[in-house]
């Protein structure tokens, strides 16, 4: 559930019975970014971040640290990202928020 919930604050539907390759391209499909990959990635290190905490610190996964987290990211990310990629970038953020 709680994967679900930060998969759904990026507008992404898992679909349990695809493979994790036709869960990429459904993933790609949903976003329609060309940094859709970066988007996807991000999300996966913030939860897995969230689950590190949980079984090394025992802190119990919150959503919104971890969507603090990934926001966090998309904001370094964007310091470092393609010129050609910036604008669109930056409007899905914005439109995050």
């Amino acid at each position: 559930p709680f994967a679900t919930q930060c998969w759904a604050f990026i507008n992404i539907q898992v679909d349990m019975d695809l493979n994790p390759f036709q869960n990429l391209q459904s993933f790609r499909d949903q976003l329609h970014d060309p940094f859709f990959m970066e988007i996807i990635i991000l999300m996966c290190w913030s939860i897995w971040k969230a689950r590190n905490d949980l079984i090394f610190r025992q802190i119990n996964p919150s959503f919104q640290l971890t969507k603090q987290s990934f926001l966090g990211d998309l904001q370094l990310l964007l310091l470092r990202a393609k010129s050609s990629y910036s604008p669109g970038l930056n409007q899905w953020i914005a439109n995050l928020l």
